[in-house]
């Protein structure tokens, strides 16, 4: 218990320092990858040895807690799956629609990424995370992002489960989402490289 503490702690720690450092994280690509293994090491700590789902609680700014607190909620728990997991999900969206299934699941991978690997299965999006961060994806109208990125939005009671190359991504898109205001979150944590392998 007391390991699982600490893994906790540490993830915390990972996560507040994302989220406070955003601004240098943009702008400096070494800053960057050490904060992406640093992030990846303590996730890694949840991965579930069974194929069951885990949840990492999301630790989010003081402003973004104020955000929660005030609509009186917690911040929302950020679910950690594995390859089988999403492979459940994804065939759950193909053997109904995405409307049935209430999940979208979105690749954040850039698009030369995809191009390189395809696509994990064709019910998967594409969002890149620079367009999540950057251009506050998210946030946007319907309409503009549907026209911008050629998808609807998802719903706020939609679960979205975000996947990438290896887990890293996709968990700062799930942040990200939280910080939206989207409460259904889900990351693969395997990412293309589990998938594909």
């Amino acid at each position: 218990a007391s390991d699982q503490k600490l893994n906790t702690i540490r993830t915390n720690q990972s996560i507040w320092l994302h989220l406070s450092l955003n601004e240098l994280l943009m702008r400096s690509s070494a800053f960057r990858s050490f904060l992406a293994l640093s992030v990846a090491r303590n996730v890694r700590s949840f991965a579930p040895s069974s194929s069951t789902v885990t949840s990492v609680r999301f630790l989010s700014s003081s402003v973004d807690t104020k955000r929660f607190m005030s609509s009186g909620g917690e911040p929302p728990q950020i679910s950690q799956i594995n390859k089988q997991n999403l492979h459940e999900i994804i065939e759950d969206v193909e053997n109904s629609s995405r409307e049935e299934s209430g999940y979208v699941i979105i690749d954040v991978r850039g698009y030369d990424e995809v191009a390189m690997t395809g696509k994990v299965a064709d019910c998967v999006e594409t969002l890149p995370l620079p367009d999540i961060a950057q251009m506050g994806a998210l946030n946007m109208d319907d309409e503009d992002f549907e026209e911008q990125f050629g998808f609807k939005k998802p719903d706020m009671d939609e679960t979205i489960v975000f996947t990438c190359k290896a887990g890293i991504r996709s968990m700062h898109a799930s942040q990200y989402a939280a910080m939206s205001g989207y409460t259904n979150l889900v990351n693969y944590m395997g990412g293309a490289d589990e998938w594909f392998r």
